[in-house]
């Protein structure tokens, strides 16, 4: 039974709302996974084909999606602070729609990156890079890390639908793989979009499903001299060094998954020489196993250090590429290692700038600091596709490039270990809002 009407007196009873956006996000992350995120890379080589393209041409339109992504970020994020999340789930996904519809029906290169352009606007706005990460922080306190964790494993789902992707594919042309998807979110995320509500409060709950607190004159009081949600200033956030280390950080690791990602498909197909449907649940594999990262990686950022989960996640990763370098990989069996490994730490940094963002500065103003999380470390992830895409075109193969992510991943480790402690930032909130208490 969902309940947004519980009696302020009383506990509420049945399953916590905030659970069932957690499930809203899930879903509506699957279907953009399967269509965009990672299903679009089954659709480069035929797009190739049939233009006659090189692959720095698709390369361009991926890396043209982060730098969009890293614009329009911080704006959903000022937004989300300001209007309804509704509403921009809801008109990100018609937009996003409609820009599938004319991808598959573009001619050229001028039509294939201005729907690619459309798609990614509308993508900023119903991910889970800013949008959920928000809405899930205003309804969990306690069980964020889970709750962030959770709601961002729809990849988990969507990428078997990757293999589907390739079925569809060869039988009906990657046209038909386009109009499914656009109707498919025009119908199914619109309709989502309609159980999102911005915060608890104003239906009679708390954070976490707890019961509402007793109202006193006292109590009120109190409310109207501290802002409802705990947390520092938009500027005093931006006069952190954990603001920027964390930034870095992010962007570096960005860099490496924008990478790989763009880039797994084809890579398994010529650098390995397996075949597409083969390459396809690779990937497939990295995502499902992704999923323990999510959702562990959500559990211990409520449980652990937050610096030793960044530190062993930048490990992991640069391990995972590490082996396919020194050891290499002939089937899909030995690509397991890489998957676990990979797959894990990618899984970890999903939840992590909504949950991390949160232990660092609170929630009072959430959105615009994630939009800037999401924004910045994206200006670094538009390199990583173009880059990988050259150095393929100019060598023949991909190992140059990935020799260099892992380098990146190596410097990530003692930046994260240069952040201050959860105890120090929960102080520095603390004595935030005792200042402003005492206005």
């Amino acid at each position: 039974m969902i309940h947004l009407s519980a009696a302020r007196n009383s506990e509420p009873r049945g399953i916590f709302f905030g659970w069932y956006m957690v499930v809203a996000s899930v879903l509506t992350n699957t279907i953009f996974s399967a269509a965009y995120f990672q299903g679009f890379g089954v659709l480069i080589l035929p797009i190739e084909r049939a233009f006659d393209w090189d692959r720095w041409v698709i390369s361009a339109a991926m890396s043209l999606r982060q730098l969009e992504s890293g614009i329009v970020s911080p704006a959903v994020g000022f937004l989300l602070d300001r209007f309804s999340a509704r509403k921009l789930i809801f008109w990100s996904a018609v937009i996003s729609g409609f820009g599938f519809i004319g991808l598959g029906f573009t001619a050229g290169i001028a039509t294939f990156f201005l729907c690619f352009v459309i798609i990614s606007l509308g993508a900023s706005g119903v991910s889970h890079a800013v949008t959920w990460p928000v809405i899930i922080s205003r309804w969990f306190r306690r069980k964020r890390g889970l709750a962030t964790g959770l709601a961002v494993t729809g990849p988990i789902f969507g990428s078997p639908i990757v293999i589907l992707n390739t079925q569809i594919e060869q039988a009906y042309g990657w046209r038909v793989v386009l109009f499914v998807y656009g109707g498919l979110i025009l119908l199914g995320v619109t309709l989502l979009s309609m159980l999102v509500r911005d915060r608890p409060e104003p239906y009679g709950l708390r954070p976490d499903g707890d019961p509402p607190e007793e109202r006193s004159a006292e109590n009120e009081t109190a409310q109207s001299l501290c802002h409802a949600d705990p947390g520092l200033t938009f500027r005093a956030v931006l006069r952190t060094k954990e603001f920027w280390l964390f930034t870095s950080y992010l962007s570096g690791t960005f860099a490496i998954n924008s990478a790989v990602q763009g880039h797994m498909i084809p890579y398994f197909q010529q650098d390995i020489g397996l075949s597409a449907a083969w390459a396809a649940v690779v990937m497939s594999m990295v995502f499902i196993i992704s999923g323990i990262g999510r959702i562990g990686g959500g559990y211990l950022l409520d449980r652990v250090d937050y610096r030793l989960v960044l530190a062993i996640v930048a490990a992991m990763m640069g391990l995972g590429l590490l082996y396919l370098q020194v050891l290499g990989a002939k089937s899909v069996l030995e690509t397991l290692p890489f998957a676990l490994m990979f797959g894990v730490s990618f899984g970890c940094l999903v939840p992590m700038r909504g949950t991390v963002g949160s232990i660092m500065f609170g929630t009072r103003a959430i959105g615009k600091v994630l939009g800037l999380l999401q924004g910045g470390p994206i200006a670094a992830g538009v390199v990583g596709p173009m880059v990988m895409g050259i150095i393929f075109d100019l060598h023949g193969n991909y190992s140059a490039a990935i020799w260099g992510l892992i380098v990146i991943s190596a410097f990530m480790i003692p930046l994260s270990l240069a952040m201050a402690s959860p105890a120090a930032l929960a102080m520095r909130i603390e004595q935030q809002r005792i200042s402003e208490k005492n206005l």
